[in-house]
């Protein structure tokens, strides 16, 4: 069963070497288009994890000053962020939440703490979604973020806090 409202405090920690085991299963939950590729499922943890590598490799070289952090919920890690300052704006470059604790308010916590940081900043907040990651584009949108740019698989998306003009 979902609920609306974390149930424990959302807590945010460095990712360290002692995370690789949660890590690999999260992003291994997160590709569901690769576990059936393979009629042999002893190749699927190896192509799973050269996939995951080649990320990783991808986000270091991209953002090399990226936070890595571990999210939370009662000493239970359950999900990954990883954001990094780019020109104007808090990129966040990755977030992800184990499927059993996905709805229950997790990422949307998480991304209310960056937007209170960019406010405070004076930034953007920005990210990309893939087009059917239907889920991930409701929250979003809920939060306020609004499409930038986009491309055939992807868009980019940008929340700016509001302005004093805007509010008054």
């Amino acid at each position: 069963m979902h609920t609306a409202a974390i149930p424990l405090p959302l807590q945010l920690r460095p990712a360290g070497p002692a995370d690789e085991a949660f890590l690999f299963a999260l992003y291994r939950s997160t590709r569901a288009d690769l576990l059936g590729l393979l009629a042999d499922p002893r190749y699927i943890d190896g192509l799973i994890a050269m996939q995951q590598q080649m990320q990783v490799a991808g986000y270091r070289n991209s953002y090399p000053e990226a936070l890595y952090q571990v999210l939370e919920l009662g000493g239970a890690s359950v999900g990954r962020l990883v954001t990094a300052q780019v020109a104007d704006a808090l990129r966040v470059v990755d977030i992800a939440v184990l499927p059993e604790a996905r709805g229950r308010g997790v990422a949307g916590e998480a991304l209310r703490r960056l937007q209170r940081q960019a406010t405070q900043e004076g930034r953007a907040l920005t990210l990309a979604v893939r087009k059917d990651n239907a889920g991930a584009r409701r929250l979003y949108a809920a939060l306020g973020f609004v499409v930038d740019t986009e491309d055939a698989a992807s868009l980019q998306l940008r929340w700016r806090p509001a302005t004093q003009a805007e509010t008054l």
